[in-house]
Order: C-alpha cells, then sequence, then structure tokens
C-alpha cells in the first residue's frame, strides 16, 4: 500500500495530512487495508459482491435462504456498511500469531477467521513501504456469547438455522473490531464491530455496539 492512501474516518472530517500529524490515529478497516477502495476499483459495494463465487447450493456452509451478500439496511450509511464488509474480507485473509496473552500479530495466506486457537487481544500489522512503515492494532474478541440472542434470532427466525448451531453458548460464534488504530487503548475501539458464526460462516455487522445486528452475509 502507499503510504500517500487516504485514511478514512467516519467522524473525522480533517485532511489528509492533518491525519497523519494525530498522536494516536484510527481508521476504518477498508480504507487502509485494501490497497486500493473499492470506489477506487470503480466498483460498488453490490457489484463487488456480485463478483465474489457463489457457493454451492449442498455445501453444508450455505443455506439457500441466506443470501451471499447481505442487503445495506436503512439508517446505516455507506461509509460504515462498506466499511463493515471490507472488514470481513479483511478478517477472513488474515491469522493470528500469538505472542504471550496480550495478543500479538495477523499473518497473510494463512487462512482466516482467527477461530479457537486465537485468544483474544490486540494484534497488530504493518502497512507502507518498508522506509515508512505505519504499525496498526485492531482488536479481535474471541468468543461472542450472544447472551441477548440478537444474533441467534437473526439465525433461527430469518434464515432457518437449527436452535443447536444458533446458540451463542454452544460456542461458534467470534468477534472481530472494524477499526484499527495506532494505540492500544481499549476506549478507542469505537462501537461497531462483527460477529461470525463459523459452523455457517454467516457474519453480522453491529453498529451500535451489539444494541442490533444486520446480516452481511456469507464468509
Amino acid at each position: 500500500m502507499s503510504s500517500t492512501e487516504a485514511l478514512e474516518t467516519p467522524s473525522v472530517k480533517r485532511s489528509l495530512s492533518s491525519r497523519l500529524r494525530a498522536h494516536a490515529r484510527k481508521a476504518v478497516i477498508p480504507a487502509m487495508l485494501l490497497g486500493v477502495t473499492l470506489s477506487g476499483l470503480g466498483l460498488s459495494t453490490a457489484a463487488h459482491a456480485a463478483d465474489s463465487p457463489q457457493c454451492p447450493p449442498t455445501a453444508q456452509t450455505c443455506r439457500a435462504d441466506a443470501p451471499w451478500r447481505g442487503e445495506q439496511p436503512s439508517g446505516v450509511s455507506n461509509e460504515d456498511w462498506r466499511g463493515a464488509n471490507t472488514a470481513a474480507q479483511f478478517w477472513s485473509e488474515h491469522q493470528t500469531v500469538r505472542q504471550g496473552n496480550s495478543g500479538g500479530y495477523l499473518v497473510t495466506g494463512q487462512g482466516g477467521w482467527p477461530g479457537d486457537t486465537a485468544g483474544r487481544g490486540w494484534y497488530s500489522f504493518t502497512t507502507g513501504p518498508w522506509y515508512n512503515r505505519t504499525t496498526w492494532w485492531i482488536w479481535y474478541g474471541g468468543q461472542f456469547w450472544d447472551r441477548d440472542n440478537g444474533v441467534a434470532n437473526h439465525e433461527e427466525f430469518d434464515y432457518g438455522v437449527s436452535a443447536w448451531d444458533a446458540n451463542g453458548g454452544g460456542g461458534q460464534y467470534r468477534e472481530y473490531d472494524v477499526y484499527a488504530h495506532t494505540g492500544t487503548d481499549s476506549g478507542i475501539r469505537g462501537q461497531m464491530r462483527l460477529v461470525r458464526n463459523t459452523r455457517n460462516g454467516h457474519v453480522y455487522a453491529t453498529f451500535d455496539h451489539y444494541r442490533t445486528f444486520h446480516y452481511l452475509g456469507r464468509w
């Protein structure tokens, strides 16, 4: 990735130069990790999803009534929806390497969607050329218990997932942050999260810290 690429944030509308001078920056994953943004590719989120390979109807991780990608709900901005989708793509391409109890770092090319062997904590990765590297940190949340059944209700009632596969107590849900930061202060994590069911690949996004969930797609 070029070090001159813009790091987009949904809440702070400042120039790139002022953002680079900030002591502790944060960025939605899409703008800084893809190398080019979806808009830079000339693709909308819908067009990008259409290019994805369709899941065979006989595969266990696919259900005919669960679409490959979800529809953007009203009240969710284009920026947040695009951010959640590309964050899901990012996590699907990265695995974790543990270093102690506080986290570790992320690597590509070794599968994706950190699971049982990855402890919750901060994980780092770097962007930019070798002479101007930036280290970013992002939180992997580990198991998501879904105690209020916010995800399970979608799974069972909207997509026909069995109560067993939708029960958060079964240990199948994992949670992932959408924001990356130049520091590791838990107070800067934001309210956006992804939750994935490891048994069927369904990914949900929450933009209000677990109060509501929206189906994002299958990864």
